[in-house]
């Protein structure tokens, strides 16, 4: 019988395909590009196979490296479901990076992170912010949260919620420019504006339809918005979690509640197939379903 390629070596393999190369894939794992190209090629002498063509700017499967990756993915994942059923009655553990928008990691995670990690002080978390739509792979994270509709992909979802909207204003601003008592009285007003998507800065309200307003100043970031609008340049619609604690304080007030014609939208944790089995995973997505109920 020939001797068969270690498991470990099938993750490997795994990894270097799945991340989209060699430096990718030791980034992640914390090993050097190098040593994972030393196990990509010592399975290919052990199967006498091509496994890979490399190129200077990514790799390429051959018609065997595609046969291997779909029996090393099965391989890994199963190995994955043994290695959790092991370590049911233990503490999860280990690292786990998680990429969300800005104003999601400063105003929901951020301020409660203290009691995960209270619960499960082995996990270990790294942050990493940005609004723009990422590459789950390109950005190696294990779990990135994203809102509203997603395109169709293999990877998988687990829904956390919804949030609604809120258009809202500094009342400083509002005794100095007027408080508006219907909709249409809102043209009187300015508008702090997202640069992208616009989507955000469409007002519309279902008696009265769209209305437009003047641009005050325009932002990328949502909490620049958020500092915009504190500071009396204009209103702007917000995600709920992002004005909780300014209406709380009467930082801010919210215009026209239950008036705005805009869908919720859905709060989406994305993950690998290969992620799905980890425990650290499992109950940091739990964890965020319960503070977002």
């Amino acid at each position: 019988m020939h001797e068969l390629p270690q498991t470990r070596d099938l993750a490997a393999f795994v990894a270097v395909v799945e991340d989209g190369g060699f430096a990718e894939a030791g980034r992640r794992l914390g090993v050097a590009p190098s040593t994972l190209s030393r196990t990509v090629t010592r399975i290919e002498k052990l199967l006498q196979v091509s496994l890979l063509r490399r190129t200077t700017r990514a790799i390429e499967l051959t018609p065997e490296g595609r046969q291997l990756l779909q029996a090393a993915q099965e391989i890994v994942r199963q190995t994955e479901v043994l290695a959790e059923l092991a370590q049911s009655g233990r503490a999860p553990k280990g690292p786990l990076r998680v990429n969300a928008p800005v104003p999601f990691v400063l105003h929901v995670i951020a301020p409660r992170l203290h009691e995960f990690h209270a619960r499960y002080p082995e996990v270990e978390i790294t942050l990493d912010m940005t609004d723009r739509l990422v590459d789950l792979l390109d950005s190696h994270a294990d779990v990135v949260i994203r809102f509203g509709p997603l395109s169709d992909s293999d990877l998988l979802q687990r829904r956390l919620g919804q949030t609604p909207w809120k258009l809202c204003a500094a009342p400083g601003y509002l005794d100095r420019c007027g408080w508006p008592q219907a909709p249409t009285d809102l043209t009187g007003l300015s508008q702090v504006r997202f640069t992208a998507p616009d989507h955000i800065n469409t007002l519309r309200f279902r008696e009265v339809g769209t209305i437009a307003l003047p641009a005050s100043v325009q932002a990328a970031n949502g909490e620049a918005v958020r500092s915009l609008v504190l500071g009396g340049m204009g209103v702007a619609r917000f995600s709920d979690f992002m004005v909780t604690e300014d209406l709380a304080a009467g930082r801010l007030v919210e215009l026209f509640p239950d008036q705005l014609d805009a869908a919720p939208l859905d709060i989406t944790a994305l993950y690998l197939t290969r992620t799905s089995g980890l425990r650290r995973l499992a109950v940091f997505l739990d964890w965020l379903d319960e503070i977002l109920s």
